[in-house]
């Protein structure tokens, strides 16, 4: 008796565990396909096969419970592309090959933006909307902007102002989030989909050249 007096709160928490993922699953769905406005929590509620009070009992309101979709999506970009932004921007500090290090950042990066679209299609949404819905502080990955710094500070000799941390930055990002951003207007048309295996293939060789172009035209213009 004592066993299963035991087990009944750690199975109740256990239970609880999994349907709040389960909330934050269907509501990371919902919102990324209908925008902040148009999903209900009831609706969150039946995908997520729970019921319509559970999203608020957890969660307080769809209010909190985007910014806590959001807030998950952004930690897990920084879990992921933390190590390899690391890895990248050490591999060039020690081998001074800059292609297969621009490689390993690249790679991962576009291999986690088609594998989690929905951060890229609530950041269009906050775009259109003014970010109303987004907390403050950082909204790109800070992981890959130091890794991209210190790319630039490892560059030898040292670049001129052309090649700017932060101009960077912001095109490496335009550059693997537009064509999943766009996947269902411009690249549709064109009989592309940028989740593809073949197309982030392609896409991931064009950003790397464009990026090796931008640093290697740095060293070139002090050398």
């Amino acid at each position: 008796m004592p066993a299963q007096t035991a087990a009944a709160p750690v199975l109740r928490r256990r239970d609880a565990a999994a349907s709040r993922r389960a909330i934050l699953d269907a509501a990371e769905q919902l919102f990324a396909q209908r925008g902040y406005d148009r999903a209900s929590l009831g609706e969150i509620g039946r995908r997520a096969g729970v019921s319509a009070a559970l999203p608020t009992y957890f969660f307080g309101g769809k209010e909190q419970l985007y910014a806590a979709v959001l807030e998950r999506l952004l930690a897990e970009r920084e879990r992921r592309l933390e190590p390899l932004a690391a890895a990248a921007a050490e591999r060039f500090e020690r081998t001074g090959e800059l292609r297969p290090a621009l490689e390993l950042l690249i790679d991962g990066y576009i291999d986690f933006l088609c594998e989690r679209t929905a951060l890229v299609r609530l950041m269009g949404r906050e775009a259109l909307d003014h970010g109303r819905h987004l907390a403050p502080g950082p909204r790109h990955s800070v992981a890959v902007a130091e890794g991209l710094a210190r790319f630039v500070r490892s560059l030898s000799p040292a670049p001129g102002p052309s090649v700017d941390p932060e101009q960077l930055l912001i095109t490496t990002v335009a550059l693997c989030f537009f064509p999943i951003e766009h996947n269902d207007t411009m690249l549709a048309a064109m009989g592309l989909d940028a989740t593809s295996e073949r197309f982030a293939t392609a896409r991931k060789r064009h950003v790397v050249d464009v990026l090796e172009r931008v640093l290697r035209g740095g060293e070139a213009g002090r050398a």
